[in-house]
């Protein structure tokens, strides 16, 4: 891995110690879109392979639109591959669980300026991220923290698009999950000090207490990120220039199983569209 710097986080529970060895710098893959990937070691200090990372990918948001796929609004849910082939983004992310009585509705509140996937406010949900601002004047996309921004609901108010999820961080940097033995792979989105929006995939399964450790002791600098799905569902794709990235969750908590190699249908993804 050459010259890494290995940070290591510490939990109550001494099953697993999750070590991230960074790269040196960030890949760029396009303007405004770069890769980084942090590989996960067990206790004993061997690597994964080749899906043993937790991926991050970076964005300027004055190069790209953020956009809702729903399948309420295409007709179907589609595998993350096929999101951004058919609908022209350059990448995309689970946009949140999705309810079990109704697979293609959202389980926390949901819409942009052509659907309303969950009008439901979910009250256990604390994160919101707001894009498609009626006032072109406003920040394109911008992050809430229902639980310290006194005038959460005036700003969603002024964006059509809102999607509703579990908080991984505070503000304030905050772990907010306590430490457990369940683990499974985890996609998130956050957004930064600079106002750049953040997907991000670990492959290998982590409880939420770790990982949002690791946002917090990796050089983020995130203000905030949000749980968007976990297991085999969690997935990101990025498809750029001759660059393809493929990212998939896994079923068990096994950290050494590989079972899933497949993406599953998605009903509601967050998408990239070069401006």
């Amino acid at each position: 891995m050459g010259n890494v710097a290995r940070i290591f986080f510490f939990f109550l529970f001494p099953v697993l110690l999750v070590g991230l060895a960074q790269a040196d710098d960030w890949q760029a893959l396009a303007p405004g879109l770069e890769l980084r990937e942090f590989v996960i070691s067990n206790l004993e200090g061997d690597t994964l392979e080749s899906q043993g990372s937790l991926a991050v990918l970076r964005i300027d948001l004055t190069r790209f639109d953020l956009v809702l796929g729903a399948a309420l609004k295409t007709g179907r849910s589609l595998p993350m591959p096929e999101w951004v082939r058919q609908h022209g983004f350059v990448a995309a992310i689970n946009a949140a669980m999705f309810r079990a009585d109704d697979r293609l509705r959202s389980t926390g509140f949901m819409r942009d300026n052509k659907v309303v996937v969950n009008s439901f406010m979910h009250p256990d949900y604390g994160a919101f991220l707001v894009f498609q601002p009626q006032d072109p004047s406003l920040p394109a996309v911008r992050w809430v923290d229902r639980k310290q921004d006194d005038d959460w609901q005036d700003i969603l108010a002024k964006y059509n698009g809102v999607i509703q999820n579990y908080r991984l961080i505070s503000r304030d940097r905050q772990n907010l999950w306590e430490p457990t033995l369940r683990r499974h792979s985890v996609a998130a989105v956050a957004m930064d000090q600079q106002d750049r929006l953040f997907f991000i995939h670990s492959r290998p399964p982590l409880s939420l207490h770790e990982f949002a450790q690791a946002l917090l002791d990796l050089p983020l600098n995130l203000v905030g990120a949000m749980y968007v799905e976990g297991g085999a569902d969690a997935a990101m794709y990025v498809q750029v220039n001759n660059f393809t990235g493929r990212w998939v969750g896994e079923y068990q908590t096994d950290f050494f199983q590989s079972s899933n190699k497949h993406f599953w249908p998605a009903p509601n993804v967050l998408g990239l569209r070069l401006k």
